[in-house]
């Protein structure tokens, strides 16, 4: 017989919760990404005008996990709902009953209509139980693969990160050490239109997908007060050849954007930018960087390159409707 006072003992509340409630949760979480973020939420505000609900789950009393659903009404009818990589869980190994009661929940809340218009992207890994998960709290699952990125812990000492490189990643990145290379931060985004513009035709030249200019300005925005963004450039001489782009969000921290010369392909300028990377996250305390996603077929280089800086990778279970 199914244990029905464990499932009341969970509780999902909506929008109940302060901006600074909400940071100190991401926090705890330790693994959160952008996306779940509150500066996330202004910037869609404002560039996709979605809003932001912001949910607690809580189990016997305590704050166990959160999520953030983005809305939008379309001429008063139709609906868009993105759930996109949530929820976020401050706790593990919870009864099956908290995870069955918050996606009953959201199917509850937004159930199928021909007017609304629903993409989920769980913060689950892709297995099998996981699948079942979604599909009995009547999710139907899209014809894509899952998103697939690494983990990088920051709490590790120095010593044992630069142990944990790859060969074909510490070479490069000792040869870069050593070509006189200097480093600029920007936490202030003076170089962020700079940085986008050769972004954007790195996107039209190699075909891929990725943040829109806007949005990403609107992210400055809304993390300037904190200095949550950082822009590194590696500087030959006065001449930047190479440069990366990453957000934090509390205890994380996400690879978003990055652009390499010619120049910069010689001097391994993106290893000694990612290397002075995780070197500033760890100053500030932040313990976890997602490398901002790997595609093995269709971008194998990239993939290798993030595969030799070491790290958990991850795939999710993949897009629901």
């Amino acid at each position: 017989m199914p244990d029905y006072s464990q499932e009341n003992s969970v509780e999902i509340q909506w929008n109940k919760i302060s901006v600074r409630q909400w940071r100190e949760l991401v926090r705890k979480s330790g693994k959160s990404n952008l996306l779940q973020s509150w500066p996330y939420a202004q910037a869609i505000l404002i560039t996709e005008r979605m809003t932001g609900q912001f949910a607690t789950i809580s189990y016997k009393g305590r704050i166990v996990g959160i999520c953030q659903v983005l809305e939008q009404r379309l001429m008063g009818l139709f609906q868009k709902v993105r759930l996109y990589r949530g929820p976020l869980w401050l706790e593990q190994a919870l009864p099956d009953c908290v995870y069955e009661v918050f996606w009953k929940e959201i199917r509850t809340r937004y159930p199928a209509r021909p007017w609304r218009f629903t993409y989920f992207l769980p913060e689950l890994p892709d297995t099998s139980e996981n699948r079942h998960l979604l599909e009995e709290a009547g999710f139907k699952r899209i014809d894509t693969e899952g998103y697939s990125s690494i983990w990088l812990d920051l709490s590790q000492e120095e010593e044992v990160l630069r142990a944990n490189l790859k060969s074909n990643w510490r070479n490069p990145l000792n040869q870069s050490l050593k070509k006189g290379l200097t480093l600029e931060i920007d936490t202030e985004g003076k170089h962020l239109n700079w940085l986008l513009k050769l972004s954007e035709t790195d996107k039209l030249l190699k075909e891929f997908r990725g943040p829109s200019p806007a949005l990403v300005a609107h992210l400055k925005r809304f993390t300037k007060d904190r200095d949550d963004m950082l822009l590194l450039r590696a500087l030959d001489g006065n001449t930047p050849i190479g440069a990366v782009l990453i957000f934090l969000h509390e205890a994380g921290a996400t690879y978003l954007v990055g652009w390499n010369s010619p120049a910069g392909r010689g001097k391994r300028a993106h290893n000694f930018l990612i290397w002075h990377s995780i070197m500033e996250l760890k100053k500030r305390q932040v313990n976890w960087l997602d490398l901002g996603g790997i595609n093995p077929q269709d971008a194998a280089g990239v993939t290798t390159f993030k595969r030799g800086i070491g790290g958990e990778e991850f795939t999710l279970v993949g897009s629901y409707t």
